[in-house]
């Protein structure tokens, strides 16, 4: 359904955003 897709596409943007800091503050980390 339409909510599901945008549930979805939700999940994924947390997801990214997520793993994009921890990314950094992996990187950051000595």
């Amino acid at each position: 359904t339409r909510y599901d897709k945008t549930a979805d596409s939700y999940l994924g943007f947390i997801h990214l955003t997520s793993i994009r800091l921890w990314f950094r503050h992996f990187v950051n980390s000595p």
